[in-house]
């Protein structure tokens, strides 16, 4: 169930704080789960009853994530197509590698967790299995 939630976590955080873009995002059913507000370099996300949940700054090429209480929990860091995510302790915990149009997301052994895939302004997100997971319009 963590690992799940996590890769959920980096693939919905990411997308929107590379994106630099707002976001709705849903789950496999289309009902809202959260947004993601930019503002400049910093993305805020909120829940679907509008309560902030965490932000994440981005500098370059590495976003800093923050939970509402302000405390960094994990950093993503960009070197081409390839995306390394670290907990705030430094400890690689996964990956993201963007080919074409799709995103492939990794836990630290290199185990796919799930997927992302980018259409007419649109992205779908998928478990490992293929399963949906979600949508960010």
């Amino acid at each position: 169930m963590i690992k799940l939630f996590f890769c959920f976590t980096f693939i919905f955080l990411t997308a929107a704080a590379f994106a630099a873009q707002n976001a709705t995002f849903r789950n496999s059913s289309g009902k809202k789960t959260g947004s993601a507000t930019v503002n400049g370099n910093r993305t805020t996300y909120r829940d679907a009853s509008g309560k902030l949940t965490g932000s994440a700054t981005t500098n370059g090429n590495r976003v800093v994530f923050k939970d509402q209480s302000g405390k960094t929990v994990m950093t993503a860091t960009t070197n081409g197509n390839r995306t390394v995510y670290r907990n705030a302790s430094g400890k690689t915990v996964g990956t993201a590698q963007k080919s074409g149009s799709t995103t492939t997301y990794r836990d630290a052994s290199g185990r796919k967790t799930g997927s992302a895939f980018e259409t007419k302004g649109n992205t779908v997100y998928r478990d490992a299995s293929g399963k949906k997971l979600g949508s960010k319009k």
